[in-house]
């Protein structure tokens, strides 16, 4: 991300629409967090090189992505969010500078943004402004919730970034995102000789019943 700090937040969503996705994270059980993932190596830039994206493969209920921005050094995360099938996405929200505090506040001018999109980036699915447009500062932790019909199986964009940003110490921006998936679970149909297998038992023991009754 750091050769795109020049770039626009629809200019840096075409270039990353353009990159392949072909490093899924196998560790992903509905939690995860850049510093301490052994894939991303610290940043989930890193997770698939300079040229790929992470691919996370979202479970049913509560996914947990947390992560740290901040300008000039690391001015976006990206990864790729999948959703399989008899899946569907419901929510998403954001806690964004969760490490603000009244020592220790965080500024922007302008704030990054959160954004999510197809694959093509259009259409975009959301895309949050990180607090007021203007010059501002915080003193805790800013919180948004998306607003998007459900979107089914795919698989679809995320960027945190742009602007400029940081907290007053020069340390990172500490965030995490919640993505909430609903799945469907489909009967598996029985085999169809099944039925004609149960029947002929019970047929079975119909007729040896009959014989014990007969000769008693």
């Amino acid at each position: 991300m750091k050769s795109l700090l020049s770039f626009g937040s629809a200019a840096l969503l075409s270039v990353l629409s353009s990159l392949a996705h072909a490093a899924p994270v196998p560790t992903f059980t509905g939690s995860y967090d850049e510093a301490t993932g052994v894939e991303a190596a610290g940043d989930y830039d890193n997770i698939g090189g300079p040229s790929d994206l992470g691919d996370f493969s979202l479970i049913a209920g509560a996914n947990s992505l947390s992560g740290s921005v901040f300008t000039p050094t690391d001015s976006a995360d990206a990864f790729n969010i999948v959703i399989g099938a008899n899946q569907t996405l419901v929510g998403a929200s954001i806690v964004f500078a969760e490490n603000a505090t009244a020592f220790n506040p965080y500024f922007a001018f302008p704030p990054p943004s959160w954004t999510l999109s197809e694959s093509s980036v259009t259409p975009e699915i959301f895309n949050i402004t990180m607090g007021p447009s203007s010059d501002f500062s915080l003193f805790g932790p800013f919180s948004a919730t998306a607003s998007f019909a459900p979107i089914g199986p795919g698989i679809y964009n995320m960027v945190l970034g742009n602007g400029v940003f940081g907290m007053n110490n020069g340390g990172g921006v500490d965030y995490t995102m919640i993505f909430n998936v609903n799945e469907t679970v489909t009967a598996v149909p029985l085999p169809a000789a099944l039925p004609l297998l149960l029947g002929g038992v019970g047929l079975i023991g119909f007729l040896g019943r009959r014989r014990k009754q007969e000769n008693a």
